[in-house]
């Protein structure tokens, strides 16, 4: 019951932060005369969550999205903004097997509302922790980044 809650409540902040990073992105895309379509979010831990997080509450679809050792959190929030306005989205999960701060098995509960949602997702699980992973990790990634 406690772990539901968890993945279902919105933490206290969240909402002024999505705001804050939201008007930060868009100074930054206006800046350098860049769309939300040529940009990829990226987080690593909690980060990934507000990358994820981010990318979802914003008006236009993201080129992409890479979780780095993340959590779900929202789930009704997300998974409705996954549905529309950005069904489609591009999003790699890496998530390492001895993971000791947010263990593995709750990687599946994201990759479960990622693909349930509409997201073009690929969760490649690695054989580390709580880290980026081993060096077989980093193709993985440039072939992501390369494909957006």
């Amino acid at each position: 019951a406690e772990k539901a809650r968890v993945i279902r409540s919105t933490p206290h902040g969240v909402p002024d932060m999505r705001s804050r990073l939201a008007l930060f992105l868009d100074a930054v895309l206006a800046h350098f005369r860049l769309r939300h379509s040529s940009l990829c979010l990226a987080g690593f831990s909690q980060g990934a969550m507000v990358a994820l997080d981010l990318a979802l509450h914003a008006d236009a679809t993201v080129a992409g999205v890479v979780l780095i050792s993340g959590f779900v959190m929202s789930v009704e929030r997300w998974a409705a903004r996954l549905r529309h306005p950005h069904k489609g989205i591009k999003v790699l999960q890496l998530h390492g097997l001895q993971d000791n701060i947010i263990p593995f098995y709750t990687a599946s509960w994201l990759a479960d509302l990622l693909k349930a949602n509409g997201a073009n997702s690929m969760f490649i699980p690695h054989s580390g922790g709580h880290e980026f992973g081993p060096p077989h990790v980093f193709s993985s990634l440039l072939s992501f980044l390369s494909s957006l």
